[in-house]
């Protein structure tokens, strides 16, 4: 008995020290990976990172890169205080704002009808939804030449107006696409049920539909709004000084005003701010809206 109880312990023992071993080297192996994530994060937002601290330099300060200055605020303030980017400014949030909202209010209902309406033909919903996706694929390099074209008759070109409707025309689908996947997920006896009870089909949208893919349709308004906001190709070629949104301005920039990098600095500082503090405050909303999408697709 004393002999087995021995070998129970050695045993025991070695199993331990088999379990702490394989314990440090998890441990170890964490380590590592989050040193190599860490490095590769700050490699890829260095050049970010280099910028907005440049934004804080003088132009004399600028010339030689360094990371140890005194910071200053004249920079931002000459650039804020420039009327020609406030301008663009403007019209990249009347962009995003109105081109945003019609693209949601088109294409809520959209995904709506392609989920739960009733068409003659069974293969109607899906034939429309298929040509919604491809329409995602479609480069605007595609379309510029007809679409130049057809702006120039219709005195469209350099008009605000003109190029929402493009916007408004691109992003839709983009709604439809991942609103589609949250409202297959709704079980289609809550609809007959409101049908049932006297509901509407526009009833139907608004008081259940909505708030059950209220994730989803946040994720949606977050990622047009970002699109919108950076989008430069077809601004660039639709527009003119008065109307181009503030990509537009920042790749005339060096034209404009020579070459400040202090300047260049703030101002590229103010265009990535937004998608960047709205993505922040939204990071939640717009991770559950992405995985639910794409486990209920």
């Amino acid at each position: 008995m004393g002999i087995r109880r021995s070998g129970m312990k050695q045993r025991g023992g070695k199993n331990l020290e088999v379990r702490k071993s394989h314990k440090r080297g998890k441990t170890v192996r964490l380590v590592i990976v989050s040193i190599i994530v860490w490095v590769i994060a700050i490699l890829y937002f260095s050049p970010i990172g280099y910028m907005f601290l440049t934004a804080f330099k003088t132009e004399y300060q600028a010339v030689t890169p360094s990371l140890i200055f005194t910071p200053t605020l004249e920079t931002l303030k000459k650039v804020l205080s420039d009327r020609t980017m406030l301008g663009y400014v403007k019209n990249s949030l009347f962009q995003v704002v109105l081109g945003t909202g019609f693209s949601l209010v088109l294409g809520v209902p959209a995904a709506f009808a392609l989920v739960f309406g009733k068409f003659k033909k069974k293969t109607t919903n899906d034939k429309t939804y298929f040509w919604f996706i491809t329409t995602i694929l479609l480069p605007p390099v595609a379309i510029l030449v007809p679409l130049y074209i057809l702006y120039q008759r219709l005195n469209l070109i350099n008009s605000s107006f003109g190029l929402l409707l493009v916007y408004v025309g691109f992003h839709v689908p983009i709604v439809v696409w991942m609103l589609h996947s949250f409202l297959y997920d709704v079980p289609i006896e809550i609809m007959e049920a409101a049908e049932i009870d006297g509901c509407t089909r526009f009833q139907q949208l608004v008081k259940i539909a909505v708030p059950l893919a209220r994730s989803g349709i946040m994720t949606a308004g977050l990622l047009v709004a970002v699109f919108i906001w950076n989008e430069f190709f077809l601004a660039f070629n639709l527009t003119g000084n008065t109307t181009a949104t503030l990509p537009v301005y920042m790749a005339r920039f060096r034209e404009q005003q020579g070459m400040f990098v202090a300047q260049l600095s703030a101002s590229s500082m103010i265009a990535v701010l937004p998608p960047i503090i709205l993505g922040w405050f939204t990071q939640k909303s717009l991770v559950k809206g992405l995985t639910l999408g794409a486990v209920k697709g």
